[in-house]
Parts: structure tokens; sequence; C-alpha cells
């Protein structure tokens, strides 16, 4: 046993005294900066992307819709009037684009300054979505009211 201390008693002296190889070792790097310390910008959401424009041509093609049909139907037929108190009871075709497109302006930017204002909510959508539903309602009672013209046989 005092073999044995001795002899790891001589290692340990020769480690010490043992010099070193002058070659490189490599050495871990500590790593990248993966972390800044500039604070974040805060991004806004986009308020004029896919989404608004698709709600707002569909708003739009519904009011084409409902301008069409009733400008047809007041053309076509002698029976057919205008129920808009806005727009008359037998208004030109000037008037029903001329009101229903500043009407649907109205509604569209509405819709962006809700949408700039709650960016992170859908409240939004209201304007553009009453637009569709209203003339696109609009536009189906337009043709049932022409079917039924029709059927009658008043022209």
């Amino acid at each position: 046993m005092l073999v044995v201390l001795i002899f790891f008693w001589g290692i340990q002296a020769l480690a010490q005294t043992a010099i070193l190889p002058t070659h490189n070792i490599p050495i871990a790097r500590p790593p990248d900066s993966q972390f800044s310390i500039e604070p974040i910008k805060e991004t806004k959401p986009r308020i004029l992307d896919r989404k608004f424009f698709l709600l707002a041509g569909i708003a739009t093609a519904a009011t084409v819709l409902d301008v069409a049909t009733t400008s047809h139907c007041l053309s076509t037929y002698v029976n057919c009037n205008e129920g808009n108190p806005l727009l008359g009871s037998n208004p030109s075709r000037g008037r029903l684009y001329g009101v229903s497109f500043s009407i649907l302006a109205g509604q569209i930017l509405a819709s962006a300054w809700l949408r700039r204002a709650m960016p992170h909510r859908k409240l939004w959508m209201i304007p553009s979505i009453t637009a569709t539903a209203g003339h696109g309602v609009a536009a189906a009672l337009n043709f049932r009211t022409m079917h039924q013209l029709q059927t009658s046989g008043s022209q």
C-alpha cells in the first residue's frame, strides 16, 4: 500500500513539472450573441392587405349588382320604383351610382379606420360585410321584382 501511495505522489510531481506541448489546443468559443440589447421595434400590422381588399371587392361587386339590377328594372318595367328615399322613386343611372358608391366609399373608409384603430380585432370587417349583405339582398329583391313583373305581363 505504501508503494502505491509513493507511486501516485511521484506521478503528481511529474505532472506539475511537465512541459505542455506548444501547438494550439482547441478551446471552446463562446456562442455568438443571439440576443440583442437594442429595444424591440414594434411592427404595425398592415391595414390594406389581402383580406381587406377581398372584403372591399365583394362589397363593391354587390353594390354594382344592386345598381345594375335596379337600373335595368327601372328602364324595362313601368311599374318598377326605387324604394330608397335618398334616391327618389325614379332615379337616373348616374344618381344610382353616385349615391351608392359614395356610401360604399364611406363604409370602406370606416373599415380601414377601424382596422387601424384596433388592428388585432375583427370589428373592421363589419362595414364591408353589412354593405355586401345589404346590396346582395337588394339585388335579390330586384331580381324577384323583375321576375314578378315579367310573369304578370306588365311591361
